[in-house]
């Protein structure tokens, strides 16, 4: 087979694309739900691939934006079933990364589930290297402890927690190990020290230190663990609640950690008038893997647990 171009998506192609996607894994495919926000996305490409036999229908595609870390960050990579394994992943790759280079891009990144061996083999044979390994779970139920079994001195960070959250994160392993990374609709960002500054501000950024004494200073406590969250959701999905980061220093305080987390966005949008305010249908939480994480939630009645790998590429020196 012979491919006659790799072309820009178009509207037209909306349908045969997600005919051949729609059975991709167990539960479907995700690729209906972001077409419209990837084909217009600023800083974006929606590629796809025509095979000379065919007149103006798509037989694979693939996603690329440019975020702000100067990367190229890869997604949607489908193939329909007829004509795997004749190198048009690689081929498509191959395109976005060269979108990346014009655009100024230094590194490439994407991430893809420790189950999909066909994809692992893709990114090596990409020269991709992994950078960190995930734990996601997803659930529409609240399963963790009750609050009044919750551990530790909790509270909504503000601008005084800075230096202090700062010092926590740096000294942490399980940060460093993540590649000091956080989640944002699915695409891995730097946590950086503006970044942060900023989601602390948007009172996003949840801390547990010890329970504290009588004499002690409840800004002098060490904080024991750091949750992220996002209120908002992301794609056109706005009643899901994300944990975007999240450690703790024991697996006795990760779900306490996580269940109060929830309780204070809740509070949060009650006090500010948010539409998300009684509920969210969806909770979803990510987390740098340590083995108690996956521990932890495989003990729970998760309605969907899963591992990412964060596989990252240099694909050009510094402009």
């Amino acid at each position: 087979m012979k491919i006659v171009r790799f072309r820009l998506a178009t509207n037209q192609d909306k349908d045969s694309v997600l005919d051949f996607c729609k059975s991709t894994f167990s539960w479907g495919d995700y690729i209906d739900r972001v077409w419209d926000i990837w084909i217009s996305e600023p800083n974006g490409m929606l590629l796809v691939a025509e095979a000379e036999n065919h007149v103006k229908k798509p037989i694979a595609i693939i996603h690329g934006i440019l975020i702000p870390e100067k990367t190229i960050w890869i997604e949607g990579i489908r193939v329909d079933s007829e004509y795997r394994k004749q190198n048009l992943a690689t081929n498509l790759i191959n395109q976005i990364l060269e979108y990346g280079r014009r655009n100024g891009a230094i590194h490439s990144a994407a991430i893809v589930s420790i189950k999909n061996e066909a994809s692992k083999r893709l990114m090596e044979k990409s020269k991709f290297e992994i950078l960190s390994k995930w734990s996601y779970i997803s659930t529409n139920q609240i399963i963790l402890p009750p609050t009044n079994n919750l551990k530790g001195n909790f509270k909504i960070a503000d601008s005084n927690d800075y230096q202090q959250i700062i010092n926590f994160l740096g000294n942490s392993e399980n940060f460093k190990s993540s590649g000091k990374k956080f989640v944002n609709s699915w695409r891995w960002h730097d946590l950086s020290e503006d970044r942060l500054f900023t989601m602390i501000n948007n009172k996003q950024v949840i801390i547990v230190r010890k329970n504290k004494n009588n004499n002690d200073d409840d800004d002098k406590l060490q904080i024991r663990g750091i949750a992220i969250t996002d209120r908002e959701g992301y794609w056109n999905n706005q009643n899901i609640f994300q944990i975007v980061y999240i450690e703790a220093d024991s697996e006795e305080l990760l779900p306490s950690l996580v269940n109060k987390s929830l309780e204070l966005a809740l509070q949060h949008n009650e006090k500010h008038s948010y539409k998300n305010k009684n509920k969210y249908e969806r909770i979803q939480v990510f987390s740098p893997y340590r083995e108690y994480n996956s521990r932890i939630f495989t003990k729970s009645n998760i309605t969907f647990s899963e591992q990412f790998l964060l596989y990252c590429k240099k694909i050009q020196d510094r402009l």
